[in-house]
Formats: structure tokens, C-alpha cells, sequence
């Protein structure tokens, strides 16, 4: 049976909130223990045995073995995968999916998923919000949320509100015109309360939803597999959820495929256990670590422009990094359900609530 090791960088600190570490990236690989030492074998050191990818990069023959690392033969997209996690864009989601959506199907009967909409204006408000009030403005928006959902108090709420205005008054000073979409974003002050009430403790934890894409994307190439993750609290704390989705399967052949277009998976998960291992006990975990930390280091200096660093260019002249990337989270300029890939979806299909009747289903026929 395959065994998929699993390795995050960029989630320490306040998750979602923490601007100083702009991505959240998961990656995994299903090398065999023999293929892990191969590769592993000319980044060791007699001085440190355990390897690390923040010594590797601090010199210029450690970047290099790096660079070998990523053209060997095994490192391909079918043996490495990740999933990348824009924070900000996906704090700017969460607040669509937990207050914006909820205030428009049960007040105005709009079904804010059909066709994507939730993404489209996910994309719009992140393109235009800072244009209308400032980057400094929308940064702390986000924050302002992000501490309201972790307090759930009522000087939060009232944080998060009276910031509204705020931006209205900043928005107004602009020439973007964006009064009405802040206008409806404090319209959801009447549902705010139930909605903070049902949000998980893990709901800003982007490690989660990685986690489970890269589960199904893995299934799709192994009939079952086992799991060994770098044992970091995120993770470890979902243990139990991961384990039960897994659990409910009985026969492959019994597999169903839920949700819409380029957002279906399939369940249940192909997961057969789950275990956590310190990084100095895992061949697995060790080489993860280093691949994922480059893709990082990568897309962080893309992200923030500095794209004259000396490691940048040599990952960059790979002409590969894209290629490891199975899922994001990313904001994009898309904006209508074809170029979406969402076409068609009338029905407004939400993978969380697909999910949520197929755990139901099962429950019924148990």
C-alpha cells in the first residue's frame, strides 16, 4: 500500500491573518522509503544528519542541491503534489461564504453558488476593495474579521460593523464606486450572531481544506493509501475528522462523486490510516519538507516582487514549479462561469454543503 507523507509551510502565527506570510502551501509526495533515501542521499551532512531546506538555502551549494533535487527523474507531478493558499484572498472568501451567502438565499432567495458567483465576486471584491479604499484599509478589514470570528464577542461585532463605515467614508473619497457591495456586507449584521455560532474552532485553518484535496486528488491514483504527516498542531487537532471520512468506505466501487464542474471530488476519502511523525524520524517527512519549503520560497518572492533574488532565479529557470501545483486558492481577474469552469452549474452546487448530504445519506443507509 502507498504512503503519502505530508509537510505545510507558512502557518504559523495567526494563519489567515499573519501578512508576513502571505501563502499557506501543503505538500505531499508517495515516494517509497528506498526512493526517499536516493533522494535524500546528497543533501546529507555528517555535521547534521536531519535535513532541513532553511540550511539548505543560506548557500549557494546547498541551493544548488536543491535544484538537482527538483530534476531528478522521480520528482515529477504525479510523485509531488501541493496545494497553495493565497491568505488574504481566502480570508476575503471566508467572509462571502459566512456572512454574504447566508444573508442572500435566506432573505433574498439568492443562490449566491450558482455558477459560481461566490467566486466571481471573491475575485472582484479582491481586484477592487483596495482600489476604493486603500490596501491599509483592506488589510485591516480582513483582520477585523478574522478577530471577530475568533472572539465572538458583541465589541467584536461591533468592531467589525463600525470598520464598514469606515471604508464606506473612504470609499466615497474615491473614484471606484463601491458603496453598494459595502452597503450589502452591512446588511449581514442581522445574521452575524447564528453565523458565528456555527463556525469551527478551524475554520481559519487553511491546512484542513488542503489537507482533504490532496486526499482525493491522491485517490484518484491509489486505490487506498496511508497518511504520515509532520506532526504539527493544525493537522493533528482534525485526526479524528480525517479518520472517520475514511472509515466510510466499504467498497471502492461504492465511491460518489459530489459538487459541480472543476470543484467535484470524490468520496469517501481513499485514506485507509492517519499517523504523525517528527520530521527526524521520517525519510518522508524530511523530503517533503524540503520540496514544499521550496515551492514556498518560490511563490512567496513572486508573490511580494522580488523576483531578483539569486534562489528565486534558479527555481525559476526550472520552468516546473507550476506543475506541482494540483489545487489553489488564488485570486484571478475570472469573473463569469465559463471562464470559471462553472458553466452550467444552475443548480449552485457548494462542495461543503454536497458533503455535508453525503455524510448524511450514509448515515441513513447504516
Amino acid at each position: 500500500m502507498a504512503t503519502i507523507y505530508f509537510d505545510e509551510s507558512g502557518n504559523t502565527g495567526r494563519q489567515l491573518a499573519d501578512l508576513d506570510q502571505p501563502l499557506f502551501i501543503l505538500g505531499s509526495c508517495d515516494f517509497s522509503a528506498e526512493e526517499c533515501e536516493q533522494l535524500l542521499r546528497p543533501l546529507r551532512s555528517r555535521q547534521a544528519p536531519e535535513i532541513h531546506f532553511k540550511k539548505l538555502r543560506k548557500s549557494g551549494r546547498g541551493q544548488d542541491r536543491i535544484i538537482e533535487l527538483f530534476q531528478s527523474d522521480l520528482v515529477t507531478p504525479e510523485r509531488f503534489k501541493a496545494q497553495v493558499f493565497h491568505k488574504r484572498f481566502m480570508l476575503l472568501t471566508k467572509v462571502i461564504d459566512d456572512l454574504l451567502e447566508p444573508v442572500l438565499y435566506y432573505h433574498f432567495k439568492f443562490n449566491l453558488y450558482e455558477n459560481g458567483q461566490n467566486i466571481a465576486l471573491s475575485n472582484m471584491l479582491f481586484a477592487c476593495l483596495p482600489l476604493a479604499v486603500g490596501d491599509a484599509c483592506f488589510d485591516q478589514f480582513l483582520s477585523v474579521y478574522f478577530d471577530m470570528c475568533g472572539e465572538k464577542s458583541e465589541e467584536a461585532i461591533t468592531a467589525f460593523y463600525e470598520y464598514l463605515e469606515v471604508m464606506k467614508e473612504a470609499a466615497a473619497q474615491r473614484t471606484l464606486p463601491m458603496e453598494w457591495e459595502l452597503e450589502v456586507l452591512s446588511m449581514t449584521s442581522v445574521i452575524v450572531r447564528d453565523a458565528l455560532e456555527d463556525l469551527p474552532k478551524s475554520t481559519f485553518n487553511p491546512a484542513i481544506p488542503a489537507f482533504f484535496s490532496l486526499c482525493v486528488e491522491w485517490g484518484r491514483q491509489h486505490a487506498r493509501f496511508d497518511a504520515i504527516c509532520d506532526d504539527s498542531e493544525p493537522l493533528e487537532r482534525q485526526a479524528d475528522f480525517f479518520t472517520a471520512i475514511a472509515e466510510l468506505e466499504e467498497q471502492a466501487e461504492e465511491q460518489q462523486v459530489i459538487g459541480f464542474g472543476n470543484a467535484q471530488i470524490e468520496l469517501p476519502l481513499r485514506l485507509n490510516t492517519l499517523a504523525f511523525s517528527a520530521s527526524h524520524d521520517s525519510d518522508g517527512i524530511q523530503l517533503t519538507d524540503v520540496l514544499t519549503s521550496a515551492l514556498s520560497y518560490y511563490y512567496t518572492k513572486r508573490q511580494k516582487g522580488e523576483t531578483n533574488d539569486e534562489f528565486f532565479m534558479k527555481l525559476d529557470g526550472l520552468g516546473c514549479m507550476h506543475d506541482f501545483v494540483s489545487g489553489c486558492v488564488w485570486p484571478t481577474t475570472d469573473v463569469t462561469a465559463e471562464a470559471l469552469g462553472r458553466a452550467g452549474d444552475e443548480g449552485g452546487h457548494n462542495p461543503a454543503n454536497a458533503f455535508t448530504d453525503f455524510i448524511m445519506e450514509r448515515n441513513r443507509q447504516a
